[in-house]
């Protein structure tokens, strides 16, 4: 049958059944209604879905080609669209989240499904699981705050919600406020809280300086360890005093302040070939907490995650696995790294090759030539252990710089890729 005569037909067809469409299941005219549930759980057992507490107002109201073509689509899925621009299709006030500066990272990457369930859920949003479960997937932190004896009550009841907006925000971590004012609403400022505070203008504080938001080791949410002129409660021994204009700034600049108890670790970062940067520049706090801290050096956070702030390769800002953790998982930045500085690049805290072998004493230790009086060809330097071995990233088991060992060593050995004469 020709082309022409085929159409002449199937516009007779049409014609004669109302004009019903045979194109997509959401396009029946009204009189020819498709029960789109029942033909999709023919094959599809959404049970469960169906069956949650919560459905999606498209799944409740057997509305499946409202998200999905029936026939073909260039997504996963048979979605209509990607999963963001579908989602944002309906739920048109994210849009906002979606072109934040500070978006949360699912949201950043258009992956709505990293959180909420598309069809149904026995939790409010259609969430995954219940807030905190969701949370933990990727803030590991949760498991370890949610084992922690004093727990900040939002936090214990599940509610991230009520300090963290989930899709962006204009403040850090994504909270809602900053400073007190995320604090005051459920903490009212009273002459009890201010006489606690030594009389210090809480209300113009942060309040995360010194107590851990989410759980905590102590009473009052203080973290571990807590400096001692904190712990005295002798704030003006640091600060201007309460009824100064300016209450919190510092008697002192930092470096010298901090000095005159630590002066040792602050000289030392001065006089460093190699200082570092938050050390050599006075600015101590970038990496310890003036108040409460974790562990001894009273840290802002645990010590991998302040080194990853700043020495980030794709890891601790981004929340994807950094480069810096692939070395033995129980050592410590510190153990191979000055904090504070010291004469050799990338702050070694000794010669490379002695502080390999303080751990693999047992390597290369009668076998390839090490140290000043053999050099390496590329370099021209002297081969050190660092020559074959990245020490946080490399391509090849034992940290090697290349997969093939064939191909690594003959960088150095040209002559064993010389074909015979």
């Amino acid at each position: 049958m020709k082309a022409v005569q085929l159409l002449r037909v199937l516009a007779l067809a049409a014609a004669l059944t109302g004009g019903v469409q045979a194109i997509g299941l959401s396009q029946s005219q009204p009189g020819h209604d498709i029960d789109q549930k029942q033909i999709c759980l023919d094959c599809h057992d959404l049970s469960d879905a169906l069956s949650s507490r919560v459905s999606h107002s498209p799944v409740a109201a057997g509305e499946c080609t409202a998200c999905h073509n029936p026939h073909v689509a260039r997504f996963p899925g048979l979605l209509k669209q990607r999963t963001a621009p579908l989602c944002v299709s309906c739920h048109s006030g994210m849009k906002r989240h979606t072109t934040s500066a500070n978006s949360h990272a699912p949201v950043g990457k258009g992956d709505c499904l990293a959180c909420h369930e598309p069809h149904g859920s026995a939790n409010a949003g259609l969430l995954g699981g219940s807030t905190k479960e969701v949370c933990g997937q990727c803030h590991a932190q949760v498991e370890i705050w949610s084992e922690r004896e004093v727990q900040h009550t939002p936090f214990a009841q599940g509610r991230c919600g009520t300090c963290h907006d989930p899709h962006s925000s204009d403040h850090p971590a994504l909270a809602k406020a900053s400073g007190a004012s995320m604090c005051l609403p459920c903490h009212q400022m009273n002459s009890g809280l201010r006489a606690a505070h030594r009389g210090y203008p809480v209300e113009k504080a942060a309040c995360h300086q010194c107590h851990e938001p989410h759980a905590a080791a102590r009473s009052g949410l203080f973290r571990e360890s807590i400096h001692s002129p904190f712990g005295s409660g002798d704030c003006g021994g640091c600060h201007q005093s309460a009824t100064a204009r300016n209450p919190f700034s510092t008697v002192k600049p930092i470096d010298e302040l901090c000095g005159e108890c630590h002066d040792g670790a602050v000289e030392d970062s001065r006089k460093a070939g190699f200082p570092h940067v938050s050390a050599g520049g006075g600015r101590c706090v970038s990496c310890h907490n003036p108040h409460t801290g974790e562990g001894e050096a009273i840290l802002r956070q645990d010590l991998e995650q302040v080194c990853s702030r700043c020495h980030d390769p794709g890891g601790g800002k981004s929340g994807e696995p950094g480069r810096y953790s692939n070395h033995a998982e129980e050592i410590e930045c510190t153990s191979c790294h000055d904090p504070h500085g010291g004469q050799r690049p990338i702050l070694l805290a000794s010669e490379s090759i002695e502080l390999c072998r303080s751990c693999h004493e047992h390597q290369h230790s009668s076998r390839h030539p090490l140290g000043e009086d053999f050099r390496d060809p590329r370099t021209h330097g002297a081969l050190t252990c660092l020559s074959c071995h990245g020490i946080h990233e490399a391509p090849a088991d034992h940290l090697l710089h290349a997969t093939d060992d064939g191909v690594l060593c003959i960088q150095c050995h040209t002559e064993i890729g010389r074909p015979p004469s």
